[in-house]
């Protein structure tokens, strides 16, 4: 899908604003410690936006995170080839990434029932993947434990399915046609199926 500036015109920030984004949104500064490196700052705070606010079309259209992440790194402009740092970006193990996400999330969003969307969704895509992980040990007791540790994920993916809903009633309150189409996010498949 092709993606413009005005399509994320909904967006708090259009992160896709022609310029350096803090100079465009001098507001942004509130998010920023001074210690953070500049020369990435314009990027990640683009894609923090485009993954992270509510009104981002990615967050409305694209039920894949993982794949949300990654059209989102395009479109912020990051060096795609760069592997390790795609992957730092993608697992939220980057630097900052993780306290810039919060900072905008407690700053500009301000909604509790967003942010706890945001986390258990990820924690819950985390926790798939283990699950798909063969199960393996060096003996019986090693695996009998894996065995363990997986049925426990599998019954936390269901109270994890519990809460996203509580939280999505929460988010969108009494807007049933609002929250049915959050919860079941337009994908490529789904739009295939219409034609």
């Amino acid at each position: 899908m092709n993606y413009s500036e005005k399509s994320f015109s909904g967006c708090i920030f259009n992160p896709l604003v022609k310029g350096n984004i803090i100079e465009v949104y001098p507001r942004l500064n509130e998010i920023v410690l001074p210690e953070w490196d500049r020369s990435e700052l314009d990027s990640l705070i683009r894609y923090v936006i485009l993954v992270y606010d509510p009104k981002s079309v990615l967050a409305s259209t694209e039920r894949d995170l993982n794949y949300r992440k990654s059209v989102a790194a395009e479109l912020s402009g990051f060096d795609m080839n760069d592997e390790d740092y795609m992957a730092d970006i993608y697992n939220c193990t980057h630097e900052f990434l993780p306290e810039l996400i919060m900072k905008f999330l407690m700053r500009f969003i301000k909604s509790k029932e967003w942010a706890a969307i945001i986390i258990v969704e990820s924690c819950f895509w985390e926790s798939a993947k283990k699950l798909l992980e063969p199960i393996s040990g060096k003996n019986s007791k090693e695996e009998l434990e894996a065995v363990q540790k997986k049925s426990a994920i599998k019954d936390e993916l269901d109270k994890d399915i519990a809460r996203l809903d509580k939280y999505y009633k929460a988010f969108f309150g009494e807007d049933e046609e609002l929250l049915m189409r959050a919860k079941t996010r337009v994908t490529p498949e789904s739009i295939a199926k219409l034609k």
